[in-house]
């Protein structure tokens, strides 16, 4: 016989073999010695237990699968045991979560195998689902955290419960969550009205939500204050500055002693010449007539008492808007010329 009639007798013999094994129970089945690496095809783990004819079924060696799925799936050709029906939704490549050598428990938890969503396996029941203390929130649950360490956790609020979402001191309370800071300024609005989610600070203020007086945060620390060549005074900044506009100022006075034009028009340095919220009265002795501040604008010689030439003095005429008819004589029994309507008034702005 030749070389080759004689390599084919044998691998005739060894067929035959093979199938007269693969006939026997299971019991009878025995490892044989055989190297399975000479077949460029390494057995690992549990499959070196196994004899030839656990996977060359009926002593078939071509078209043998390589990888898990093609012998542990149901209706295989190989009788392996297949996925259980209650395993979680996932790929078929074992070997990402079980081990060659004990198939359970698990090596780890590759959840690039896992199919669907978080919840179908982390709902308490297949796996571990969220605790009782857990935030309100949806099943979401890669919105927050990721598959490679559950903590800490990325804070996605697009997650958070919508009953949730409407009070961030829901979560904010300094257990679950940081809470507002004992420097924060007294205000009963909610967190969202001011700050956001993905930047909490710089905040967009809104004045209209805070309880406090404006030197409450305006005072140089927790808020811009007061700048330093500003009025001296402790009346709150809301008498003169309005929110949104700091300027220009607004401030009316309400005393009788800023008649007319005077509560409002005067610029306040005018009159607060001591750069505080006390006006001086440049002769005080008048006051609060208008000679108290105009006395030396006064003008006697504009100011005829009688047709034969006497005139008024100051004292008399330290109210503007008083008499000043001019009289045939000094008796002043008779006008002469009486004032012009109008004149002298506190709301002209010309005064005459």
């Amino acid at each position: 016989m030749s070389r080759a009639q004689i390599q084919t007798v044998l691998q005739v013999l060894a067929l035959a073999a093979l199938w007269a094994l693969g006939a026997q129970p299971a019991s009878a089945i025995q490892r044989t010695g055989f190297d399975h690496l000479t077949t460029g095809f390494e057995l690992l783990g549990a499959h070196r237990d196994l004899s030839c004819e656990y996977c060359h079924a009926n002593g078939v060696f071509k078209g043998t699968p390589r990888n898990c799925e093609g012998c542990h799936t149901a209706g295989s050709r190989i009788s392996a045991t297949p996925k259980p029906a209650n395993h979680i939704s996932s790929g078929n490549n074992c070997v990402l979560c079980h081990a060659r050598y004990n198939f359970w428990p698990l090596v780890q938890m590759d959840h690039s195998a896992a199919r669907g969503s978080c919840f179908s396996c982390h709902n308490g029941m297949v796996a571990k689902g969220k605790t009782p203390d857990h935030i309100p929130a949806d099943n979401n649950c890669d919105a927050c955290h990721t598959t490679v360490a559950f903590s800490p956790q990325r804070m996605d609020h697009t997650a958070v419960a919508p009953t949730a979402k409407s009070s961030c001191r829901g979560c904010h309370t300094g257990i679950r969550a940081s809470a507002v800071s004992r420097s924060h300024i007294p205000t009963s609005a909610q967190c969202g009205e001011c700050h956001n989610t993905l930047t909490w600070s710089p905040a967009r203020f809104d004045h209209s939500t805070v309880s406090g007086p404006c030197q409450s945060c305006h005072n140089g620390a927790t808020a811009l204050g007061k700048v330093a060549n500003h009025m001296v005074t402790g009346r709150d900044c809301s008498t003169c500055h309005r929110f949104p506009n700091w300027t220009p100022l607004q401030f009316v006075h309400s005393s009788a002693e800023y008649p007319g034009a005077h509560r409002s028009e005067p610029a306040c340095t005018g009159c607060h010449v001591t750069n505080t919220d006390q006006a001086t009265w440049q002769f005080a002795a008048y006051r609060p007539n208008c000679a108290g501040c105009h006395a030396n604008a006064f003008k006697p010689d504009a100011h005829d008492k009688t047709a034969g030439g006497l005139k008024y003095t100051l004292n008399e005429l330290q109210n503007c808007t008083g008499a000043c008819h001019v009289y045939t004589d000094a008796t002043l029994g008779t006008i002469a010329k009486a004032r012009p309507a109008g004149h002298h008034k506190v709301t002209d702005g010309a005064f005459n």
